[in-house]
C-alpha cells in the first residue's frame, strides 16, 4: 500500500489508467464499427447471390413451378455451393421448397408489392444469419392462341450463416487483446522504469535537503542531472546552497569581527575604569586625569552601543523585519548624524546641504548607513584630512582624503 502512496506507485498507476482508458477507446472505436461493418458486408454479398437466384428464377418456366420442382431446386443447390439457402414462395405464399420452420417469413414479407429488397440480420449469438427477401418472376407461358400468360411472381428468401463473419471478428478481437496485453505491459515496464528514475532524482533532492538541514548548507549538491523540471529544481536547489553557504560564510566574518571588535572596547573600558578607580582612591586625586579617563571610557562606550546597535540590525534582518517607507528630508536627516560626530575624536565631518531633496525610505536605514559610510571615513583618512557629506537632491555621497580601497580587496 505504502508503493502506491508514493510518487513511484502514483505515476505507474496513472500510466497504466491512461493506457487502460486509450486502448478502451480504441476497442469502442474499432469494434462497435466492426460488427456494423462485417453485417453490412455480408447482407450486400448476400444480395448479390440474391440477384443471382433472381435471373435463375426468370429463366424458369411458370408450368415448371410447383413444390419440390427440380427448376427450384436447381436454384437452390447454385446458392448452396456459395453457402447460401433460398427458400421459394408461390404468390399465395406456399412455400414450394423445404422450407426450414426457424427461416418461415412473416406474412408481410410473402405480400412484398415492390421489387426492393428486404436486408435483415436473423437469429444471434452463434445462429445469427443475414436474410434477404426479393421478388423474382418466372418465365410467362406461352398460350394455344398465340398469346403469352405472364410468369409467376415468386417471394426468393436466401439466408446466409455469420459465423464466417463471427470467426474473423473473433481473429481480431483475440489480436487486439494480445496487442492491448503487449501494450500494458510495455506501459508498466516503462512507466516503472521511468517512475524509479524520477523517485530516485526527487530521493536524491530530498536527502540533499535533509543533509543541509542537519549539517549546513556547506554539504555537497545534489548530483541530479537532466534538463526537465526535475534538473531545474535541482539546479536552483544548488543556488539556494550557495546563497546559503554565501550568508553563512558572511555571518561567521560577522560574527568573528564582532566579537574582536568588542573584545578590544571592553578592555579599553576596563583599563580606563580601572585607571578612574586608582585616581579616586589616592590622596590628592588627579582631576584632569580623572576627566580624561572618563572621556576614554565614553569613546568606548560609544563604540559599544554602534556594534551593539550593529548586532540588533543583524538580528532584525534576520528576522525579516519589513522597512519603513515615509517621506524623508535628507538634508535634515544628514545634519542630526553629521551632530552626532561633534564631540568624538578623529577628522572633522562638514556637512554640505545643497538642494537636498526628500524620499520614500526608512528614516532610521538611511541615517544608520549614513553613519557607517561617515565611520569608514573617519577611520581610514589621515588625521588632518576632512569628510564631506554632500547632499544633491534624493542622492547623498561621503567624500574622505583617505587612500581608497586597494583595488586588489
Amino acid at each position: 500500500m505504502r508503493f502506491f502512496l508514493g510518487l513511484r506507485g502514483r505515476l505507474m498507476l496513472a500510466l497504466l489508467a491512461v493506457t487502460v482508458l486509450a486502448l478502451g477507446g480504441a476497442a469502442l472505436a474499432l469494434l462497435v464499427p466492426l460488427d456494423k461493418r462485417l453485417r453490412d458486408d455480408a447482407l450486400a454479398s448476400l444480395s448479390s447471390d440474391a440477384n443471382t437466384a433472381r435471373q435463375a428464377v426468370a429463366q424458369i418456366d411458370a408450368v415448371d413451378v410447383y413444390p419440390r420442382s427440380p427448376a427450384l431446386g436447381r436454384v437452390g443447390r447454385s446458392l448452396r455451393r456459395v453457402g447460401a439457402d433460398v427458400d421459394i414462395y408461390a404468390p399465395d405464399g406456399t412455400p414450394l421448397t423445404g422450407v426450414d420452420p426457424e427461416h418461415a417469413l412473416p406474412p408481410a414479407l410473402l405480400t412484398l408489392k415492390s421489387n426492393r429488397q428486404r436486408r435483415r440480420i436473423i437469429g444471434g449469438g452463434a445462429n445469427e444469419e443475414a436474410s434477404v427477401v426479393l421478388r423474382a418472376r418466372t418465365r410467362g407461358v406461352r398460350q394455344a392462341d398465340g398469346s403469352t400468360r405472364p410468369g409467376l411472381l415468386l417471394t426468393l428468401a436466401v439466408t446466409r450463416s455469420l459465423k464466417e463473419a463471427h470467426a474473423a471478428r473473433a481473429v481480431f478481437v483475440t489480436g487486439f487483446e494480445r496487442a492491448s496485453a503487449l501494450t500494458l505491459l510495455i506501459a508498466l515496464v516503462l512507466g516503472f522504469g521511468f517512475s524509479t528514475r524520477l523517485a530516485r532524482r526527487t530521493r536524491a533532492l530530498r536527502n540533499a535537503a535533509l543533509r543541509v538541514a542537519a549539517e549546513g548548507p556547506g554539504v555537497p549538491p545534489p548530483d541530479v542531472a537532466g534538463r526537465d523540471e526535475i534538473g531545474d529544481l535541482a539546479r536552483a536547489f544548488a543556488t539556494m546552497q550557495e546563497r546559503l553557504r554565501a550568508q553563512e560564510d558572511a555571518r561567521k566574518a560577522f560574527v568573528a569581527t564582532a566579537s574582536h571588535e568588542l573584545r578590544t572596547p571592553i578592555a579599553a573600558l576596563q583599563l580606563r575604569l580601572g585607571l578612574l578607580s586608582e585616581d579616586l582612591a589616592a590622596d590628592g586625586s588627579d582631576v584632569a586625569d580623572a576627566r580624561e579617563q572618563v572621556a576614554h571610557a565614553e569613546a568606548q562606550t560609544i563604540r559599544l552601543a554602534r556594534l551593539a546597535s550593529d548586532l540588533l540590525d543583524l538580528s532584525r534582518l534576520d528576522a525579516t523585519v519589513d522597512l519603513r517607507s515615509e517621506r524623508v528630508e535628507l538634508g535634515s536627516l544628514c545634519h542630526v548624524t553629521v551632530a552626532e560626530f561633534d564631540p568624538v575624536p578623529g577628522p572633522p565631518v562638514h556637512l554640505d546641504d545643497h538642494d537636498g531633496g526628500t524620499a520614500l525610505a526608512d528614516p532610521g536605514k538611511v541615517s544608520q548607513i549614513v553613519r557607517i559610510l561617515v565611520e569608514n571615513a573617519r577611520g581610514f583618512s589621515p588625521p588632518d584630512g576632512t569628510v564631506r557629506v554632500l547632499v544633491r537632491g534624493a542622492s547623498i555621497a561621503v567624500e574622505d582624503d583617505g587612500p581608497g580601497v586597494d583595488p586588489a580587496e
